[in-house]
């Protein structure tokens, strides 16, 4: 009976033991719930109370930050990191009655948008208050004791809601500040109110994204030194002299893809350029920078090396720093330029880049590259050449990616493609081109062409005009591509 007793006790400990470690399991999505209550949307709250297993709560937490991180090329998401930190300061900074944290508007706007600026507004200013309480009301007394507070923000680019700086006001309720409908402007309260829509970057996001490893030059490293010596001077280091090239293509989470080819004059530097060279770079936006490695044996192409880096970026404007060193490194070049990086993500027509080369291989299966290389376009891989420069026995091969046509009841798109060449005053019109077909799920479909050089009558610069009609949305958009036949 005593033994019996005893497997009683323990079945019962164990018992308890489950049900306190279930407890903290279920506290701890219940507090997830309510850090970031203050931006989940509705839908997702629905979406998350259905959910039944740990690891579908585990995997809908990931998605969700995912959907919210402006870098998703790399490791770090900066947002949910300032977030966080940003939520740990405002349970601390604003406690108004039975409110605190981001529960008060005070603590909801530092958490949306940061440390403001900070004017305490006077009684006298007309600035805020166009039609002060008389001076024994209630609202008089508290405004004497806590005046208006306005907070001034800068920009924020990548909300575009508002455009210039705004400020937001705060008046006092009596029991704590209060974001003052009627004295704030009107752009100011939608950059308010939209916040939780606009940091969803990636709002049909299904799986976890693929991540680059993170590098950062610190600045002790070779990197960040040249880095800091060229912003600090301003002026180009250059001991081996290199062109480039930028080629943009749409990648995937609402990024575009940067290719940069790079033309490398080997001057009498030829057998340090033979072996392999470390190109590295950062690219620089007002909200973020990301640094970039990568080691390369250049190519040889009549009489100079060509080489190729690229990433994933959101589209906007950035600061590009772009070098390369040799093994010893004792003999590098790095250049500063700016690079605007176009949106494919629209619902207007666009297209990439066009690539262009004389030499078009069929791949097999085993060299088809596990990364993003932009020449190699499905069964097809171009050899990169960076000098448009052809003999009549060439042949001039064109790619380009068609975005976002508009589709038909079928969902297919309709297109008229036309080819102009110009030699000087001379126009050459190739016959146009009618496509009728369905639209991959990134919105996209790749043309092709072939010009035979041959065929032209002379030699001297050309110019190509491609031109692309969307015969459903009457749109029609061109790119040009200058080339020389010897």
């Amino acid at each position: 009976m005593k033994n019996k007793k005893h497997v009683i006790f323990i079945f019962v400990l164990v018992f308890l033991v489950f049900l306190n470690l279930s407890a903290k399991k279920k506290d701890k999505f219940e507090k997830w719930m309510d850090e970031v209550n203050p931006i989940i949307t509705n839908a997702e709250k629905a979406e998350f109370k259905k959910l039944q297993k740990e690891k579908e709560k585990e995997f809908f937490i990931k998605l969700f930050w995912a959907k919210r991180d402006p870098t998703p090329q790399t490791e770090k998401n900066e947002l949910q990191e300032e977030y966080y930190k940003r939520l740990s300061h405002v349970k601390k900074a604003y406690i108004y009655g039975y409110k605190k944290g981001a529960e008060t508007d005070m603590g909801k706007a530092y958490l949306y948008f940061g440390k403001p600026k900070v004017f305490h507004q006077s009684k006298s200013s007309s600035s805020i208050d166009q039609t002060p309480p008389r001076d024994d009301s209630p609202s008089m007394h508290t405004e004497r004791e806590h005046p208006p507070q306005m907070w001034l923000y800068p920009t924020l680019p990548w909300m575009n809601i508002p455009k210039e700086g705004f400020n937001l006001v705060f008046s006092h309720d009596g029991v704590g500040y209060v974001l003052d409908r009627e004295k704030t402007e009107t752009r100011a309260m939608q950059a308010f109110f939209s916040y939780p829509e606009k940091i969803l970057f990636f709002p049909d996001l299904k799986e976890i994204p693929k991540r680059r490893k993170i590098i950062t030059f610190s600045p002790e490293s070779f990197e960040g030194k040249l880095i800091q010596e060229l912003k600090s001077a301003q002026e180009d280091i250059v001991q081996i002299p290199f062109e480039k090239k930028t080629i943009f293509t749409k990648a995937k989470n609402n990024s575009s893809y940067l290719t940069i080819l790079l033309k490398i004059d080997p001057a009498d530097k030829k057998e340090i350029i033979e072996k392999k060279l470390k190109f590295f770079g950062r690219v620089e936006s007002e909200s973020y920078f990301y640094d970039f490695s990568e080691e390369k044996i250049p190519v040889k192409e009549k009489g100079y090396f060509i080489s190729q880096v690229g990433l994933p970026l959101r589209p906007g404007e950035y600061k590009l720093y772009l070098g390369f060193y040799c093994p010893d490194k004792n003999t590098y070049s790095i250049r500063a330029d700016n690079i605007e990086v176009p949106d494919f993500w629209t619902q207007e027509l666009a297209f990439s880049s066009l690539l262009v080369s004389s030499q078009v291989q069929e791949m097999t299966a085993e060299a088809k590259k596990e990364e993003f290389d932009v020449f190699y376009l499905g069964r097809y891989s171009l050899l990169p050449i960076y000098s448009q420069e052809y003999t009549k026995e060439e042949s001039l091969n064109i790619f380009y990616y068609v975005y976002n046509p508009a589709l038909d009841e079928n969902q297919n798109c309709s297109l008229t493609i036309e080819l102009e060449l110009q030699l000087g005053e001379k126009k050459f019109n190739l016959n146009p081109q009618q496509r009728q077909r369905k639209v991959g799920e990134e919105g996209a479909i790749m043309e092709g062409h072939q010009i035979p050089l041959s065929a032209l009558p002379e030699s001297g610069e050309y110019q190509l005009t491609v031109k692309v009609t969307d015969e459903i949305a009457k749109k029609t958009i061109s790119k040009k591509l200058k080339f020389i036949l010897l």
